[in-house]
């Protein structure tokens, strides 16, 4: 799947959608399959260490099968009482 391809994500979280710059480095938090990409930084400041990738919570296949964001935390879906 694309990376740039992103289909299902939140107004919240549209700037991190753009450019994905890293291989799949990070595991998803539904199917626990190392196959989530990094992407760029826009508040990135420099750092002796290397470029600090976003990684979002879902990958790209579990965001399109869950029809969600694949920033957002899985338990966006709670309420305050």
């Amino acid at each position: 799947m694309n990376p740039m391809n992103v289909n299902y994500t939140c107004d919240e979280h549209k700037i991190h959608s753009n450019n994905a710059i890293s291989p799949c480095r990070a595991r998803c938090h539904h199917c626990r399959q190392k196959k989530v990409h990094g992407y760029e930084n826009p508040d990135h400041v420099t750092n002796p260490f290397g470029y600090l990738y976003l990684f979002p919570k879902l990958c790209l296949e579990c965001s399109h099968e869950q029809k969600r964001c694949m920033w957002c935390p899985e338990d966006d879906t709670s309420s305050d009482d």
